[in-house]
Formats: C-alpha cells, sequence, structure tokens
C-alpha cells in the first residue's frame, strides 16, 4: 500500500481528493523532491472531512453551517498551511524504538522515512507489538488431550 501524500501548494480540492480516493485518514505533505514536511489528519478538520466517510452516499465534504463557513474561509489554503508535524520514524529503527517515539508522541501513525526524509510508509503502533507467545502443550498428551 502507498502513503497518500500531497505537495505543500496543492489546494483544498486537491487534498479531499486523494483523502476520498485513498480513503486514509492521515496524508503526509511533501516538497518537490517527495522529503516529508507534515502531516494532515482528517480528524484535526472536521469542517473538511466530518462526512466524507459517512454512510452511503455521505456529503463530500461537512457540510454544518459552522462547517461551511469555516471550510469557505480556508478556501484558497494550501495544504501546508493545514498540516501539522508529523512523527517520524527511520527505515532501519527497531519495531520497539518507533513503538516508543509513538507512544511518547501519543501518535496514532508515524511516517517511515530514509536517510533523504523521503516517505517510504507508515507505521502504527499496532504493527510494532510483538506477536503473541504461541501455547505449547507438553508432548506427552494423551489419548484425551488435544495439542494446539
Amino acid at each position: 500500500m502507498t502513503v497518500p501524500t500531497i505537495g505543500e501548494r496543492a489546494g483544498l480540492q486537491q487534498l479531499v481528493d486523494v483523502v476520498e480516493a485513498s480513503r486514509a485518514s492521515h496524508v503526509a505533505v511533501v516538497d518537490e523532491f517527495g522529503r516529508l514536511l507534515g502531516a494532515i489528519d482528517t480528524a484535526d478538520h472536521p469542517d473538511l472531512f466530518g462526512g466524507l466517510f459517512g454512510g452511503e452516499g455521505g456529503p463530500r465534504v461537512a457540510g454544518t453551517p459552522r462547517h461551511r463557513r469555516r471550510r469557505d474561509a480556508r478556501r484558497h489554503a494550501a495544504a501546508g498551511d493545514l498540516m501539522a508535524d508529523a512523527v517520524v520514524v527511520g527505515e532501519a529503527w527497531s519495531p520497539a524504538r518507533a513503538a516508543h517515539t509513538l507512544t511518547t508522541a501519543g501518535a496514532d501513525v508515524a511516517y517511515v522515512v530514509d536517510d533523504l526524509g523521503c516517505v517510504r510508509g507508515t507505521v502504527t503502533i499496532r504493527q510494532c507489538r510483538p506477536a503473541p507467545a504461541a501455547h505449547t502443550v507438553p508432548k506427552e498428551a494423551g489419548r484425551d488431550q488435544v495439542r494446539v
């Protein structure tokens, strides 16, 4: 799965199109070389994305009067104006280090970047957790016992 990205000078309509096409809740904002500058979390902008995924045929953009007024005021905003700092992890980091970074930042998603700062993917706290230990049964399981 590719990470949805958008240029820092992209307009509001382009941003809505990217979110709608990818159905992602986070979009990476990148410069012209693909380096991560920040991120846009759709939950931080309910006036833009509040009804995007709600139910069948939901509104393309949230539609309450308050949201419409706020959206109209930002109609010409660029993606760079809407972004916030992104949580970043290196592609060579261990899952434990990535989990610690996510937990410390209180973030849902961290962007994985290479040595040049280009986005390579995302990671969540759930992906960083170790797999549960396998349940073992002693070898001498008898006739009425089942091995798991």
